[in-house]
This record gives structure tokens, C-alpha cells and sequence, in this order.
């Protein structure tokens, strides 16, 4: 799926654009001498506005060379696996939201609301580290995260493969809108976290991952909001602070070796509790971590993985299934 590529994509970005410390500057009151014994205020200047096309130049050029390795990366993946090579007429497509008689029963979706939001989240951050004025970094990232994510849509639509998805335009909005939500809140960024768990597919014989089994027996994808307890102030010098409250959803039945097995579709909401492993290992709790090292590139690496994958079997859940329909045979166009 093309969250898996994506999530290539994302690990180039941090590999290439690790932490910089920032050069934005406020500068103070500036003054000039007249004279030796004559000292003059220059003119204070008229403050900025929130947002201009200047600062979105500034912005555009402290990003260059992470835009130029997201765009090469997501260039050499449409061309591998997108089918992009092939040209053909404009086309569009009405793929449905989450029905059960949609192809990825709604996690396509989320799959583009959720990669929109990772790249705007992390250009957020790179324009806060190397722009000279960052105010507004997150509506430069979500403009430029959406811009991105719509014009790998606009050449789907030349392909005979994908085509064209105005709903999946409709996704990136959300995922771009949520970004600039999150980074621009007080606090909001620090207490919530959107992240995506997976685990490889699993087709082994009956008895180990059939429906009593143990193993999944088919492909995992769940996405997932983690409310984290380190976030609070009221919570931090408590134990709390490893505690996150999840919310999740995911769809089952839909991919083609589930609808060859002949598994039922499902789609179901999950809540949970789950252990926040970035305050386990880089928190300034009492408890020896790697804490010292947050700040170095594989440190900061890890930390923005955590914030966006969440590791399998650190979470409990309890689900609950909104639909279970057994599958008709059905013939799905490419």
C-alpha cells in the first residue's frame, strides 16, 4: 500500500534533514550613535504580519533541500510502483469513503490524511529550525504537504492504474488541516499524537493464524490517536506520564489475499491503553534512559518515529466491530 512506501520516504527525509538548532533571532530594540555624546532610538519597526508571501519565500527556501530529497523519493516510488511511467488520458474515480462495498473500506483514506500529515509535520519543524522568521511554519507546511500530496493525485489521474480521487484530495486537506491544528495550538502537539501500527502479513497454515489462531492472519494497518499523559503538567512527575488513552480504527477483509482466504469484512473501533515509549527511553524521569541522547540524529530519529509508529504489543485495546458482512464474490477493477 502506498503507506509503506511513504513510510521509505519519511525515513530519507529524517535520515538526510536531522536536527538544526534554530536560526531564528528576536532581535531587540537596535541603536545608532549620532555623536559621541548624542545617542538616538532608531525607529522601531512596524511588526510583522502573521503570515506573508515573504515569510512563505523565507519558509520555501529554509525547506529546499528537504522538498528536493520528498520529491526525488516520492518520483522514484510512483515511477517503481505507481505505474507512472504509464501515460494515459485524464481520469477520475469515485472510490467512496468507508462502506463496505469501497476497495480498502475507508483506510486508503486514512492512509492519505495521515501521510499528508506526517510530511507537514515534519516540514513544520525543519522551517521552525532553519527559517529566519518561523511564524506561520505550519500553514507553510500544510500548504506545501498538500500541494505535494495533490499533485501525486493529479498524475495518478494519468495513469490507467489509480486515476484521479477527489476523495482522497478531500483526505490530504484533512491530514494538512489537522498539522497546522496541532502545531499551532499551545500544547496540543505535546499531549496528542497520530500514529499508524502495523505488522507484516502473516498467511501461515490453519491452526497457527486461523481464526483461533495466533498470529494475525491477515495484513494489520490501524491508525491511531494517543492521548499522552506526559503532556499534562498535572502528570509528568507521575507515573503517569508513561500512559497514553488510544483511539484507533481499522478495516479487515478488503485487501485480495483476505478476499482469496475468504475473511469477512470488518471494520472496528478500538480504545485503549498504551505505554509511551519516548518517555520510557528520552523522558527526564528517574529511571535510567537514553535521555542524554535525544538531542543527537539517531535520538532525534527514533523520537519522531515513535511519534508517528506506534510498536506493536505495547497497547491493550478492546474492539468493537461496526460491521461484520460476509463477502459476496466481487470483481474489483485495477
Amino acid at each position: 500500500m502506498r503507506v509503506v512506501a511513504f513510510v521509505a520516504c519519511l525515513a530519507i527525509l529524517m535520515a538526510a534533514s536531522g536536527p538544526a538548532p534554530s536560526r531564528a533571532q528576536t532581535s531587540g530594540p537596535s541603536y545608532r550613535s549620532a555623536s559621541p555624546t548624542t545617542v538616538e532610538l532608531a525607529p522601531t519597526p512596524a511588526p510583522p504580519t502573521f503570515y506573508s508571501v515573504s515569510q512563505l519565500g523565507d519558509h520555501l527556501h529554509a525547506i529546499r533541500w528537504e522538498l528536493a530529497i520528498v520529491g526525488a523519493a516520492i518520483v522514484a516510488v510512483g515511477i517503481k510502483d505507481w505505474d507512472w511511467g504509464n501515460v494515459s488520458g485524464f481520469q477520475t474515480i469515485e472510490e467512496g469513503w468507508f462502506s463496505k462495498n469501497t476497495r480498502h473500506g475507508g483506510m486508503d483514506k486514512i492512509g492519505h490524511s495521515f501521510s499528508t500529515y506526517v510530511i507537514a509535520d515534519l516540514l513544520t519543524d525543519r522551517i521552525r529550525a532553519n527559517a529566519s522568521d518561523p511564524a506561520g511554519a505550519p500553514i507553510t507546511a500544510a500548504l506545501v504537504a498538500f500541494g505535494i500530496m495533490g499533485l501525486v493525485e493529479t498524475v495518478d489521474g494519468f495513469t490507467g492504474r489509480h486515476r484521479f480521487s477527489r476523495e482522497d484530495i478531500v483526505a490530504n486537506g484533512v491530514g494538512a488541516l489537522f498539522s497546522a491544528f496541532s502545531n499551532s495550538v499551545p500544547g496540543l502537539r505535546e499531549k496528542l499524537d497520530w500514529r499508524i501500527m502495523y505488522t507484516p502479513a502473516s498467511f501461515e497454515r490453519p491452526g497457527i493464524t486461523g481464526e483461533n489462531g495466533i498470529l494475525p492472519p491477515y495484513e494489520r494497518q490501524r491508525y491511531i490517536m494517543a492521548l499522552k499523559g506526559s503532556g499534562f503538567e498535572t502528570l509528568k512527575n507521575t507515573p503517569l506520564r508513561y500512559a497514553e488513552l488510544h483511539v484507533g480504527f481499522d478495516a479487515r477483509g478488503f485487501e485480495e489475499k483476505e478476499r482469496e482466504l475468504g475473511y469477512p469484512i470488518e471494520r472496528s473501533f478500538y480504545v485503549g491503553l498504551g505505554l509511551n515509549l519516548n518517555e520510557v527511553l528520552f523522558g527526564n524521569g528517574p529511571n535510567p534512559n537514553f535521555a542524554r541522547y535525544k538531542d543527537t540524529l539517531p535520538g532525534w530519529a527514533a523520537r519522531k518515529t515513535l511519534e508517528y509508529v506506534q510498536v506493536p504489543y505495547t497497547s491493550v485495546y478492546a474492539k468493537s466491530r461496526f460491521s461484520t458482512v460476509r463477502r459476496v464474490e466481487t470483481t474489483f477493477e485495477d
